[in-house]
């Protein structure tokens, strides 16, 4: 049970308030303890000097002259009380005068030093005593003013008892305290554990109740929700990416598998049968392999261990060898290329610069109207690839970035094309951008054109 924070939570506050318990019980029971001893030696020493003032009046009043001891004896008459007694003695510690029961100890006596307060045991009793000298008709004398300690002591016994039994009860009821305070605490913590127990991959929708979003349990609830979101998201995107793979790898495929059967079906058939079934199984099997390259590209991006060699490159060249690639294609469609650059080093992966520029020229050209035009510019490290063709609806704008996406989903298979058409050339031509440390982004799209640009970093 030990192991738990809520259990760790509360021995620690039984711990701290404990200590501040007793911390301050001490310091309440010796300040009373030595409030107690102050006014004791107060009123002590203010008999004392009562006294003194007494037995020099008596020895001022008395009209034939008379003993300083026997004038100390009469004004003692006047100081009898309960609580306080009085014995005074000569130089010689001979006793003059007492109103005490008993004899105060020879080495007290012997060993007087005016001025001074001390605690002694008499006949198993403790007394608080205070010595004085004074001078009576030219004479000195010792007075010991004593007062018993036995009411004080009873009263410091009961406090002590008092405070001995109400430390363990406070204790008690802190440990109490501070265990439901620690469980209530813990109440939304253990509520979050349960539902987030509950959260599996069917039920990524699910979230974590948020009592109070401003303090911290609730902003750790934010958290995990917001990590939920993302995951739900991750989930998601890989359950449409296996989706939708699987559907773009079933149509070659079929074909593929239907076109080996109808060359199976007869025992003879012409060459050219043959052939013709041949060069379909041919293209599907390379539409395939560019598919596979293509989800085996996005698979290491994914997984971050995609090799990449960085090296100083000409921008402009890579350019001018990637139109050059796809004018047999634009020239099938009577499309006009226009192209211009100025110089532009830059550095980074020449491989995949290439397959970046190949896959926007590529659809610029698969896109594109009969008879349209592709112009390709790069002007102050800003590269623009336009074409002429059905323009982007705005809501499709951030989504044809998307894997497997189309923004034409009607469209043919047909035709040659460099990528694999299966929607997943801008995907990886705006993962090539950001590893280079610059976004690709669809700026324009009305009036029959469409403008995609990247902006290189110096």
């Amino acid at each position: 049970m030990f192991s738990s924070i809520r259990s760790k939570l509360t021995l620690w506050y039984t711990f701290v308030l404990g200590l501040v318990i007793i911390t301050f019980s001490a310091l309440i029971y010796f300040s009373f303890v030595s409030i107690l001893i102050s006014e004791t030696d107060a009123n002590l020493s203010e008999m004392a000097n009562n006294f003194v003032v007494a037995s020099n009046a008596e020895q001022g009043d008395e009209e034939t002259q008379t003993l300083p001891s026997e004038n100390i004896s009469d004004a003692l008459d006047s100081f009898r009380f309960r609580d306080y007694r009085f014995e005074v003695t000569t130089k010689d510690s001979k006793r003059v005068a007492a109103t005490t029961e008993f004899e105060l100890p020879t080495d007290l006596k012997t060993n007087s030093q005016p001025d001074s307060f001390g605690s002694y045991s008499i006949n198993g009793e403790l007394y608080r005593v205070y010595q004085r000298s004074f001078q009576v008709g030219g004479e000195t004398f010792y007075l010991f003013a004593v007062h018993s300690l036995t009411d004080r002591l009873a009263l410091e016994s009961r406090l002590r008892n008092s405070v001995f039994a109400a430390v363990p009860v406070a204790l008690l009821l802190a440990g109490l305290g501070g265990y439901i305070l620690a469980r209530r605490s813990f109440r939304p913590i253990r509520d979050m554990s349960v539902r987030a127990s509950l959260i599996t991959s069917q039920n990524l929708h699910e979230r974590l109740p948020v009592v109070n979003e401003k303090d911290e349990l609730g902003k750790l609830a934010t958290v995990f929700n917001e990590v939920l979101d993302r995951l739900d998201k991750s989930f998601e995107q890989q359950r449409r990416f296996m989706a939708d793979a699987s559907h773009e790898l079933r149509t070659p495929l079929a074909i593929v598998r239907g076109e080996s059967e109808v060359a199976l079906s007869k025992s003879t058939r012409l060459a050219t049968e043959y052939q013709e079934s041949l060069a379909i199984v041919h293209d599907e099997s390379k539409r395939l392999t560019r598919i596979v390259d293509d989800l085996f590209t996005l698979a290491r991006a994914d997984a971050g261990n995609f090799t990449i060699y960085f090296s100083e490159v000409y921008f402009d060249e890579i350019a001018a060898e990637c139109v050059r690639s796809v004018r047999t294609l634009a020239e099938k469609k009577k499309i006009q290329i226009v192209f211009s650059a100025e110089e532009t080093p830059f550095r980074g992966d020449e491989s995949l610069l290439r397959r970046l520029l190949l896959n926007l020229l590529d659809n610029a050209v698969k896109y594109n109207n009969h008879e349209g035009s592709i112009t390709v510019e790069i002007k102050d490290r800003l590269v623009s690839i336009a074409n002429t063709g059905p323009e982007i609806p705005i809501y499709q704008k951030d989504k044809i970035f998307e894997r497997f996406f189309r923004a034409d989903a009607a469209r043919t298979r047909g035709g040659e094309s460099s990528t694999s058409g299966a929607g997943l050339g801008l995907s990886i031509s705006k993962w090539i951008a950001e590893l280079h440390g610059t976004k690709l982004e669809l700026t324009k799209s009305e009036h029959g054109k469409n403008t995609f640009c990247i902006l290189l970093p110096r």
